[in-house]
């Protein structure tokens, strides 16, 4: 299940200009627009597949509603979730290969028969366990930060 990220900033100014500032930003980074209306705006997003892409694409889902005095948003994390679900898997998925590949050698070759070479390649993978929790807290604060960016640029363009 996708985290779910919300929050509420204050806003006295026109909706339709702040919602033209979100309606801007999602679609230029690639987003569906499924619901508008002069108050509401919600979105789907295209997933985020690296760190190098803009982060907003961590959001899979959001919705923003504009009430009478506060601006209020509502965003599924679906696509950092799946950028650390693959940084989860693939060192495993890494180390299974390696282990099949030095399995394989150790059955062909009785040289490689020894335990420390299929620890090579687990040690090698190792800081792995430790990187990518890092990582993914890291990408789901950047997209977090993201939506934060976007909804302080919706209060300043939607006062005047």
């Amino acid at each position: 299940m996708p985290t779910e990220y919300s929050k509420t900033v204050p806003f006295v100014g026109h909706a339709a200009k702040a919602l033209d500032v979100a309606r801007t930003t999602f679609m230029a980074q690639g987003f569906q627009i499924v619901a508008s209306s002069d108050y509401e705006l919600r979105v789907t997003g295209p997933g985020l597949n690296s760190t190098k892409e803009n982060q907003l694409k961590g959001v899979s889902e959001a919705s923003i509603i504009i009430r009478a005095s506060a601006i209020e948003i509502k965003a599924m994390l679906g696509g950092t979730e799946k950028l650390k679900t693959f940084l989860r898997l693939f060192p495993l998925a890494m180390a299974l290969f390696f282990l099949i590949v030095v399995g394989v050698m150790a059955w062909a070759e009785p040289m490689f028969r020894h335990l420390w070479i299929f620890l090579i390649p687990l040690l090698a993978l190792s800081p792995w366990l430790f990187l990518a929790p890092l990582i993914g807290r890291m990408i789901e604060k950047r997209t977090t930060q993201a939506i934060d960016t976007l909804l302080s640029n919706m209060v300043v363009m939607g006062k005047g």
